[in-house]
């Protein structure tokens, strides 16, 4: 499921619920803006910051939004735990 967090200058960024894999949680997070007959998109994961797939950003605008998730990621964290009914 994704879940809304912020939505600054037309990108927006939204999240999955926690999931798991090997035994470790993770969060997939998604940046989108809308652009001329198409849409620019970042997906990624937390903790890691690795890009898993992006378009149509430029290299400096992925790296302030991996920035913009670093700076965030506790409370992206803490709000898929209160969903899920888990205090942090």
């Amino acid at each position: 499921m994704k879940n809304f967090f912020s939505e600054v200058d037309d990108i927006t960024l939204t999240f999955s619920d926690i999931q798991q894999a090997g035994g470790m949680d993770y969060i997939r997070i998604y940046f989108e803006k809308p652009i001329e007959n198409d849409f620019a998109y970042l997906e990624s994961t937390l903790p890691a910051l690795n890009i898993v797939a992006t378009e149509n950003f430029s290299p400096s605008e992925q790296q302030e939004l991996l920035q913009y998730a670093r700076t965030n990621a506790f409370l992206i964290w803490d709000m898929a735990r209160e969903k899920e009914g888990k205090s942090a």
